[in-house]
């Protein structure tokens, strides 16, 4: 049984999760409100008892901030553990995403890099080699196939294009590694657990 909480803005747009015991820290000190709780729970104190948070709304607004951590989690999680060239989206036997046969692709590989650039195929931006545009998931099958040619050269097809996750993104991609309570799901926009990119045209 969950006891993470579903954070609100002011606005009840989804912020991020936080523990139970943060979320009774902010409650207490007057800076949230529970809007949900989870049915029959209780968490008591020798003085108090209040009922157990599942989603709090902040009382004032704020903003979100701008940037999402740079790294392989991260990578990972935006492309939904999943190979970003044949789909395959490899499992452990408890049905977890296996990070281990999972690898991070240069789409436009570092042996084609100029100065430390490229020039991404499909809007024609330059961009740092190691970037969020530049590096997708991918199989080890894949990546051993691409080598260091561009996806066309290998004749292979981008299932989605790389885009570096905004906060919004952040959190569906936290999300998406949760298990979402009923209690959440009046606050949640339907589809983030599958909210990446959409298709590419196959065309």
């Amino acid at each position: 049984m969950t006891a993470d909480v579903l954070l609100l803005n002011a606005d009840y747009s989804p912020i991020k999760i936080i523990s139970w015991e943060k979320a009774v820290c902010l409650f207490l000190a007057e800076k949230v409100m529970i809007v949900e709780d989870y049915a029959g729970r209780i968490i008591r104190s020798t003085s108090m008892q209040v009922p157990w948070p599942a989603v709090v709304a902040l009382k004032k607004y704020v903003r979100m901030g701008s940037k999402v951590r740079f790294n392989r989690a991260n990578l990972l999680a935006r492309d939904q553990y999943t190979c970003q060239y044949c789909g395959r989206r490899p499992k452990t036997p408890t049905g977890l995403p296996n990070l281990a046969e999972l690898t991070l692709d240069h789409v436009v590989p570092r042996a084609q890099a100029r100065e430390g650039f490229v020039v991404l195929p499909w809007n024609g931006r330059r961009v740092p080699v190691t970037c969020w545009e530049n590096i997708v998931a991918a199989c080890y099958d894949c990546n051993s196939a691409k080598a260091d040619n561009t996806p066309k050269q290998a004749k292979l097809k981008l299932r989605v294009f790389p885009k570096r996750p905004s906060p919004w993104d952040a959190l569906r991609m936290v999300m998406g590694r949760a298990q979402v309570p009923t209690e959440w799901d009046e606050y949640v926009p339907e589809g983030w657990r599958n909210y990446y990119n959409v298709e590419l045209d196959p065309g």
